[in-house]
Parts: structure tokens; C-alpha cells; sequence
């Protein structure tokens, strides 16, 4: 992800800044048209940061497929990134990403999301 955003080992801290800002913003374009609701699309994106977002988009997939509200994260999609650690998943024939093991990147989510709650409770 850094070499197709332009970053290298010795960028500096403010174009990392930068370039994080630009690639949420990517993502941002990707799921503004998957996921209508703009408190869940947060969830998404911050999984699509973490995991790429082909990846996510394998689980939307999924979740749809299987019966699952494709625009719903927890209980839906989360579940459908982590069952993309397993070949009857990362198999089927919505996939195009192959395996991956969500289980860290739906840990991600929950974890930043944990932290931003922090967050606003130190600075006002």
C-alpha cells in the first residue's frame, strides 16, 4: 500500500499523516456506494484500512450470498472476513481475493474504535 500511494522508509512523519488521510479517503470512495449508512461505513473502512479492500468486499459478498445483511458489520460481515480463513469460503465462487485471516482485521476494528471511545473522553 505505501509503494502505490508514493511512501517510503524515510517519508516523514507529516506525509505519512498525509498519505493515510489520502488512502481513508480511496476507501471512503469504494464503500460510500456499498454501505449507505454512514455510521457502518466506518466499520468498513477501518476494516478495509487493516485487511485491503478486496478483502472486505469478498466478506460483503459472502454475507450477502449466505443470507447475511451485507451492510451490516457486526454479526454480518465481521463474520463473513472471518470465514474467509476457511477454504469453503475463500473458494466460493463470489470470492476473488482468496484467503485471508479476518480474524485480526475485525480485532482492528474493535480495537480503534475502543481507543476513539478514549479518546473523546480526554479531549474535549
Amino acid at each position: 500500500t505505501a509503494k502505490i500511494i508514493g511512501m517510503t522508509i524515510s517519508s516523514s512523519p507529516e506525509e505519512n499523516i498525509r498519505a493515510g488521510i489520502r488512502y481513508i479517503n480511496f476507501l471512503y470512495s469504494i464503500f460510500d456506494h456499498l454501505v449507505p449508512d454512514e455510521k457502518e461505513r466506518i466499520y468498513f473502512i477501518l476494516a478495509a484500512y487493516n485487511a485491503g479492500p478486496g478483502h472486505v468486499v469478498d466478506a460483503i459478498k459472502l454475507a450477502e450470498k449466505n443470507g447475511f445483511d451485507p451492510h451490516r458489520w457486526a454479526g454480518s460481515v465481521d463474520k463473513w472476513l472471518t470465514n474467509k480463513a476457511d477454504p469453503k469460503y475463500y473458494n466460493d465462487e463470489v470470492v476473488r481475493n482468496g484467503y485471508f485471516r479476518g480474524e485480526e482485521s475485525v480485532a482492528y476494528v474493535n480495537q480503534i474504535l475502543a481507543r476513539y471511545e478514549q479518546y473523546k473522553n480526554v479531549v474535549p
